[in-house]
């Protein structure tokens, strides 16, 4: 099931109050903008920002029952993103990880172009020039000569000038996890009366493959931008993964999208060349929104990590993955203040050395991994019934400081309310088996997982051939683990009355 809102351009603007009635119209102006204020959330609390009219559309992709991908485009998330192509005059930009099958969309931009319509693409490629999706090639070549550009001059630049992207400690002020071979992350919490303790690392050797080029935007006639977490692919517009699409009308917001769109282009600033700009704000019919690019406006820091320390009553986060550690802090940090907090994760990213989610689970936190046969793609949360944030940006410090990425935060109750009721919905469907364990995301417990032709856990096998499909499926493997230690004078103490030092990063 998919679903979806359509907000309404604002009205015709109100008569100007009578000189009588002004004072008191300011006097509640000003106590309004003081209570605001209080709130902490920030720039987008501010009403007296241009607005503009236009639209606001939250489309979210729900793929329980669905029995693997699907080349049909017979999705909310896909018959958008058509109509937009079929409807395009003048101009079409496209950012995208990459493109697989989906024909109709393809068909769509050959015709787009054949009518004399402008068409210029960028994808991702890797140090050796590929691209992960299978029909990214040919979709290029078809759209001819430097139509589609890469980040690829880009990721050869970064390889010999060797950046480092990681968030790991220098100097580890932890014990390594036995198994576990990967750069070490140690971490303490502090929960009030004691703290938790970890060390995360990767189950092997972790090789860095670079930064991504990892967007997913279109820009339509300088006027339509259609963005979020779904690739072009049969999993995404196909319908076979959680996720999530912004469709919005505004000629404002589309000059963002194509300012960046042709940093990359034009200017080939990729990654960490790329440049930021002046907040990006505005109102857009009944929605307040605020548009951030990674890495440049650092998004996790600026804007996802305050909402998360605002919140007020409750956190519904679905994410593919969430190995942020600052993160991770703030959303326990609310649940120690009372915030209900829940997430969604996915099965395969579950499997990650440096999931937070059995963190959260330590201190009460109820976090469900997926079992659909599909991804848990979305990159989003929803909080208090009044904020969404949306994006292609995945919770991870790669997310914010290296990939190309864009996050949307949307002020709007409507949309809120919409997010809220989708996420109870898919959250009612996995049921408590995996409240406390974890699928395998290529089993018999993922639903169609087995049988979808797909290999979901990403070990080059799939369905029957894959272990996690076979009458006696493998154990999972095991997560780095983690403590509980007390405190004395505020001090969190290990086994043999050491102290540590509480991480704590103020974002």
């Amino acid at each position: 099931m998919n679903t979806s809102a359509s907000l309404r351009s604002p009205g015709p603007p109100a008569r100007r109050a009578a000189p009588a009635r002004r004072l008191g119209l300011s006097l509640f102006v000003a106590l309004v903008a003081q209570a605001c204020a209080t709130t902490g959330h920030g720039p987008l609390d501010s009403s007296e920002r241009t607005g503009e009219a236009g639209s606001v559309r939250l489309i979210l992709n729900d793929p329980t029952g669905r029995p693997g991908p699907s080349d049909a485009c017979d999705t909310e998330v896909c018959t958008a993103l058509l109509e937009l192509l079929q409807g395009a005059q003048h101009t079409i930009d496209f950012a995208v990880y990459g493109i697989r099958n989906q024909t109709a969309l393809v068909d769509a931009l050959y015709a787009a172009q054949r009518r004399g319509v402008r068409i210029r693409g960028v994808v991702d490629r890797d140090r050796e020039g590929h691209n992960y999706y299978a029909s990214t090639d040919e979709v290029a070549a078809a759209l001819g000569p430097d139509v589609v550009r890469s980040d690829h001059a880009a990721e050869l630049a970064a390889a010999e000038a060797e950046l480092d992207r990681t968030e790991f400690d220098r100097v580890p002020q932890c014990e390594r996890p036995a198994g576990f071979e990967g750069p070490l992350q140690c971490l303490v919490y502090d929960l009030g009366d004691t703290c938790l303790v970890a060390a995360h690392a990767a189950h092997g050797q972790f090789e860095s493959e670079g930064d991504i080029m990892h967007n997913k935007f279109f820009v339509v006639d300088g006027r339509h931008v259609w963005t979020g977490s779904t690739n072009m692919s049969d999993s995404g517009t196909g319908g076979y993964n959680a996720n999530l699409v912004t469709v919005v009308d505004s000629p404002r917001v589309a000059a963002w999208f194509t300012e960046e769109f042709e940093q990359m282009y034009v200017h080939g600033r990729y990654h960490r060349q790329k440049r930021s700009r002046p907040a990006m704000e505005t109102r857009v019919g009944d929605t307040q929104l605020e548009l951030l690019f990674s890495p440049q406006d650092r998004p996790i820091t600026r804007r996802v990590r305050r909402l998360i320390r605002d919140a007020r009553e409750r956190i519904d986060v679905a994410v593919f993955y969430l190995t942020h550690k600052g993160i991770a802090q703030d959303l326990i940090a609310a649940h120690l203040r009372g915030v209900q907090v829940r997430v969604i994760l996915d099965a395969t990213s579950a499997s990650n050395g440096y999931t937070k989610h059995e963190l959260l689970r330590a201190v009460g936190i109820p976090v469900v991994i997926e079992r659909w046969g599909g991804k848990m793609h979305m990159k989003s949360a929803a909080i208090d019934g009044e904020w969404v944030i949306t994006g292609s940006m995945n919770w991870t410090s790669a997310g914010e400081g290296g990939n190309d990425e864009n996050t949307f935060v949307l002020r709007d109750r409507a949309l809120a309310a919409q997010y809220h009721a989708f996420f109870e919905r898919i959250w009612a469907w996995q049921g408590e088996q995996f409240l406390t364990s974890r699928p395998g995301p290529e089993s018999r417990d993922s639903t169609t997982a087995c049988t979808d032709g797909v290999d979901n856990d990403f070990n080059d096998l799939a369905d029957g051939d894959d272990p996690g499909c076979s009458d006696n499926p493998p154990p999972q493997p095991r997560l780095p683990g983690w403590r509980i230690v007390h405190k004395a004078e505020g001090v969190c103490l290990v086994d043999d009355g050491s102290p540590l030092q509480v991480w704590s990063d103020p974002g």
